[in-house]
């Protein structure tokens, strides 16, 4: 019984955080939530909470025990405590993370590469119907938020390329992933999107050629990345495509004058300067989630018309102001949680497990610049699931690091599946 009830949570974890996230988010919400609720009762029933140490379990709670604490500060009533549930997901990755060790299926690389990249690609039919059916000049509106949706989608499409360290047939899964992932965030016209892409793929590279695991066919996979990727940036720039230029120019015009002439840019500058403002005003714990963007703009002067929305439109800001230094501390712990548990991993999944740790924190840490990514449901449902799948990367069961892709691992050798040859 316990076996099943394991298969169903991951199964909903995977298929709502991975799966159709850009398809229906709503749906993907509540099936990752009930997957972490089920995966909380059955560590309940098996008394199994070794995997709540590990770091990508253990960073999260460390979070939410700093958060508590500065939110307990400023409190004034039981609702600023409990608006500390808009991070739940990152607090029950433990749990997802026993259930993905009980399965009866196995879940490596090429399995979670393939369903990222999934993902990804139903992500790209909901960005051309909406773009080329209904229209819209931001594709991805007609599900969610334009931004968040393309966010999602980058992480999606740097989380498929895991599976190039899995079978044959997932490395190519793993660059269709990328290049929906791509024309998706393309056509949703998403500048913090497109500029994280091009570091971050930049720092696949680096890895990969550092680490020097991937075979010559791996290689061939990435260079035809590395095409892609190129062509689409040159592409868009000659054509004057809207968000690029608007990403040029506004890199120029700061460089030159230190200012710029683009609406949405300068209502972010006045907001991170309302955040600074309000940082100053409480340094050590903050002002609590409640309000706090009222707050932030009640520091400048009204003249300015700074604006109000639900977030601060970036990260760090929005922790700063919420929680002090005690939130910026808590930010970096969950931010940083999947590579503190990928450089503990062991076994024949070890590099996979720290690319995609790499490449999810740093697009997370990228985009979180221009916009709010932790307490965006969609967005903290996914780093949930995809850190639970990469700890569980980090150190797989003993069944599944007996044999994997032919190369057989025994106690006494070192060998990497990544340096393995490929047949």
């Amino acid at each position: 019984m316990t076996k099943q009830l394991a298969n169903l949570s991951a199964g909903a974890a995977l298929g709502g955080g991975l799966v159709i996230i850009c398809l229906w988010p709503e749906l993907a919400n509540i099936s990752v939530i009930v997957a972490q609720v089920l995966a909380l009762g059955i560590c309940f029933f098996t008394r199994s909470w070794a995997d709540l140490r590990r770091p990508a379990a253990a960073l999260p709670l460390i979070a939410a025990a700093l958060l508590l604490f500065a939110f307990g500060i400023t409190a004034t009533s039981p609702l600023h405590i409990a608006s500390i549930l808009v991070f739940a997901p990152l607090f029950l990755i433990g749990p997802l993370i026993t259930v993905f060790s009980r399965t009866s299926f196995r879940i490596g690389p090429g399995m979670i590469g393939t369903l990222a990249a999934i993902g990804a690609g139903l992500a790209m039919l909901v960005a051309i119907y909406d773009a080329f059916v209904l229209h819209s000049l931001r594709a991805g509106g007609i599900v969610a938020n334009p931004i968040h949706f393309a966010d999602v989608v980058v992480a999606l499409g740097f989380l498929s390329l895991v599976g190039l360290f899995g079978e044959k047939r997932s490395k190519w899964v793993a660059v269709a992933g990328a290049l929906f992932a791509l024309i998706a965030v393309v056509l949703s016209g998403t500048r913090g999107a497109i500029v994280t892409i091009i570091p971050v793929a930049g720092i696949i590279l680096v890895l990969a050629a550092l680490w020097g695991g991937l075979g010559r066919r791996s290689w061939l996979v990435v260079g035809v990345l590395v095409l892609i990727a190129v062509g689409g940036v040159v592409g868009t720039i000659q054509s004057g495509w809207s968000p690029v230029t608007r990403v040029i120019a506004t890199a120029t015009s700061m460089l030159e004058t230190g200012k710029t002439e683009d609406s949405s840019d300068n209502a972010r500058m006045l907001m991170y300067q309302a955040a600074y403002n309000a940082f100053l005003q409480s340094p050590f714990y903050g002002h609590g989630m409640i309000g706090f963007t009222k707050i932030a703009a009640d520091t400048m002067p009204p003249e300015l018309n700074t604006p109000v929305y639900d977030h601060l439109h970036n990260d760090v800001a929005d922790f700063a102001v919420t929680g002090g230094i005690i939130g910026v501390i808590a930010y970096f712990c969950i931010l940083l949680s999947p590579i503190a548990e990928a450089w503990t991993a062991r076994g024949p999944h070890r590099r996979s497990a720290q690319l995609g740790a790499i490449t999810l924190s740093s697009a997370y840490l990228l985009m979180g610049l221009t916009n709010a990514t932790f307490g965006i449901l969609m967005l903290t449902v996914t780093f949930a699931v995809a850190a639970a799948a990469i700890a569980h990367l980090s150190r797989l069961p003993a069944r599944d690091l007996s044999v994997e892709g032919g190369v057989v691992k025994t106690p006494d050798t070192s060998q990497r599946l990544a340096d393995a040859p490929i047949a």
